[in-house]
């Protein structure tokens, strides 16, 4: 018996590292979904005319939102997010490269004011006050009604 149990002993090791080089790729991957960085330029512009077209434009969104919510993680500021017209700021119906950048940069900066007050820059996550229940119940009711949670939530996303 005791030949078996340092046969055993013996093996274990060797799995144990056999399956953490199989399991390696997969959590080198596994945050590559969570990332939120902006779609470079080249993967919007479809025809590589050098601009993208309101179609390329929501096309490639549309794309995005898909990948996201199949992966259980939908985009959450697509209601607030800016529209082609929002971008094209010389309203020639296409965009440069320059617009999209400046307007990948404004949205990333108004992003970070809009969520100082809740811990701030790349640490807000982290430092993200999380509100009380009577920060909640304006009413004083008890209870956290639909209404008094949408109040909420639009002024946490203003």
């Amino acid at each position: 018996m005791k030949r078996f149990e340092k046969s055993v002993f013996a093996v274990l090791p060797i799995i144990a590292a056999v399956s953490a080089m199989a399991l390696l790729p997969l959590a080198a991957n596994a945050g590559e979904g969570m990332q939120h960085k902006p779609p470079p330029f080249a993967a919007m512009d479809k025809d590589s005319d050098g601009f993208v077209s309101e179609e390329e434009f929501n096309s490639h969104r549309a794309e995005r939102q898909a990948a996201m919510a199949e992966a259980g993680k939908p985009m959450k500021g697509m209601a607030t997010a800016p529209a082609f017209a929002d971008i094209d700021s010389d309203g020639d119906g296409k965009l440069s490269e320059a617009e999209l950048t400046a307007a990948q940069q404004a949205h990333k900066q108004a992003m970070r004011e809009a969520h100082k007050g809740m811990g701030g820059g790349k640490e807000m996550h982290k430092g993200m006050k999380m509100p009380k229940f009577e920060d909640l119940d304006l009413d004083g009711d008890g209870c956290i009604n639909a209404e008094e949670f949408a109040k909420h939530e639009a002024e946490m996303h203003m």
